[in-house]
Parts: structure tokens; sequence; C-alpha cells
């Protein structure tokens, strides 16, 4: 059978210390038949210059030079001129295993799979090891959201990375990246995953995901970090719509969680988190808001229903009891 061609698409923004690493990675794999697309996402440094070296090498290589929009606006772009029946995504700080592309799209299309994900492993100065084991699970979309909502049960988390889509579960559902915000996966992943009738798990650690202290999820807290209890809850009513009576007490459960961890990083920082006092009022008021609209709906054990409501009631003194 004739291999299809694979998309890789990579937002570039102030990484000009690890981006040959992760060209380089993509475009020794194993799987060459592949569209390189590179957003140049308006990044200051020599990223632009490195990204129309590598174009002038290697022809299967696309760059778009643009005025800075954020990762998801990259990400989006790269969508819009992707020609591939496949597409994945690739942080540009991060980098990939030889045979990263041929072991997703193999398991994906030994099943009939719609998305196909990959085990991943956090690397600090390069350190990551491949794993040689290449053992698969199919899941069917509801069964696969309820693993991923269990993160520490497989290497499936709510991330744009680490997967191969059919590209037409973009285009076909119309779903893109949300521009200007942050945790831009969390509102979009579920939905694909949704849209997917079968989903391939291959446990092999092919994506390695670079911890570095200037990064996203690594940096001091903000307010912008805030906005993942927005995505959190566009979930809940994106389940509740849908009748998925399980998803949804997953995501319910999810959305309450993260109301705690944004209340206590917030606590955490409050001696610099600029306008601590109004961001706490307008956490409390939200999370007390959102708890009586889905609390009587959730089947959340008794033990969360009970600490839940005591954060409902004394936020201050219960947060620290669950973390």
């Amino acid at each position: 059978m004739e291999e299809e061609l694979i998309t890789v698409v990579v937002p570039i923004y102030r990484v000009e210390k690890y981006l040959v690493k992760c060209i380089d990675s993509i475009i020794e794999q194993s799987y060459k038949n592949i569209e390189l697309i590179l957003v140049d996402d308006g990044s200051p440094d020599k990223c632009s210059q490195i990204c129309d070296k590598y174009k002038n090498k290697d022809s299967r290589i696309k760059v778009i030079h643009k005025q800075n929009g954020g990762l998801s606006d990259a990400r989006n772009e790269g969508l819009k001129i992707a020609t591939g029946e496949w597409i994945t995504f690739i942080d540009s700080d991060d980098y990939v295993g030889i045979n990263f592309l041929e072991k997703l799209y193999s398991s994906a299309t030994s099943v009939g799979a719609d998305i196909s994900i990959c085990d991943y492993k956090a690397v600090i100065d390069d350190t990551g090891i491949e794993k040689e084991e290449t053992n698969i699970e199919v899941f069917d979309n509801v069964k696969c959201l309820e693993e991923m909502y269990h993160p520490q049960k497989h290497g499936m988390e709510f991330v744009a990375w680490g997967k191969l889509y059919r590209t037409a579960l973009f285009k076909e559902n119309k779903i893109e990246y949300p521009v200007g915000k942050i945790h831009e996966d969390t509102f979009t992943t579920y939905k694909l995953i949704y849209a997917a009738p079968k989903i391939v798990f291959c446990n092999a650690s092919e994506y390695f995901y670079r911890q570095r202290e200037a990064s996203i999820m690594t940096s001091s807290f903000n307010i912008k970090r805030l906005v993942m209890i927005d995505a959190t809850r566009e979930a809940c009513h994106f389940f509740e719509k849908v009748g998925e009576t399980h998803l949804f007490e997953l995501a319910i459960n999810a959305h309450f969680r993260n109301y705690v961890i944004m209340y206590s990083e917030m606590e955490k920082n409050r001696n610099t988190f600029e306008n601590y006092k109004i961001e706490r009022k307008k956490i409390i008021r939200n999370f007390r808001r959102d708890y009586k609209r889905y609390n009587k709906n959730a089947n959340l054990g008794t033990k969360k229903r009970v600490f839940y409501t005591l954060f409902y009631l004394i936020p201050a003194a219960s947060y620290s009891s669950f973390l």
C-alpha cells in the first residue's frame, strides 16, 4: 500500500536554541512521505533564518512567516495550507524519535483508526530514551476520553502533540485552535477525540517533551493560566449537550479540580500576582455558580462531594488538603 502524505506543523517562536534539533528529528524520520510546515510566528531571534535555510535544503519543507499571533494562530495557519491526509503537531522546543511518524501511521492504518497516539517522555538536556516495546490498544471515542481523564493509566493527555490525526477531522468538524488563549489544546483535543470513531494508542515513547523554565507550562503563574477554567467548563457544556453522561461527570470533576488548582496557584503567588484579590474573588464566585449548576447532576462520589462542598463554603481552609 502506498504511503499517504503526512503533514507536520511546527509553530515557532523564540526557540533558536532548540529548533535545529527539532527540525532534524523530523526530516530524518523513517517515514519519508511528509510535508513539513514551519510556522515562524514572528520570532525575534534567528528562527526565521533557520527555517529558510532548511527550506532551501529540503523540498518537503514549507515556511510561513507571519506576525506574532500565538501558538493557536500558528497551528491554524499550518492547518490552512496542509495537504496531507494526516496531520501532526510538534512543538518547536521538543523533538521526536526517528520512528515517530512510522509507528503512529502504522498503528492507525493497521486497525483503521482516525487518531493515533503515542506515549511520550519528559526530558531535560536531551536525556530521553525511546522504549522498544510497541504494543497497541484500540479505543472507541468515549472509552478513549474516559482514559484521558485518568492520564496516569496511559500516556494519553489533552495535548495537541504526540498524536496523528486524519486531517479531515479538523476540516469536516470545523475545529480550530482558539486564538489568543493558552491551554489551547484543552479547548480542542476532546472535540477531535469525540469526532473520531476509533483511536489507537501505541506505548512507545516516541515524543520527547522538553521541560524548560521559559516554557508556558513551567513559567511563573499568571492570569493567563486561569483560562484553563474556561476550557474545562466548555468541555462540561459539550458532553452535557451530546448526552454523554459519564464523560459529563468526568469533565465536571476535572473542572472543579481545576478551580482548586488555580486557587492554590494564586495563593502560592499572592505576593506577586497582579490583581490577586480581584481574581481570587472571581474564582470563588465562578466556582460557586458552577457548583450550583452542576453539583446535583454529577455523580462525584461522597468524598469528592464533601470536599467540593467545603471548598464552596470555605475555600481557604480546604484547598490544601486536596493537593
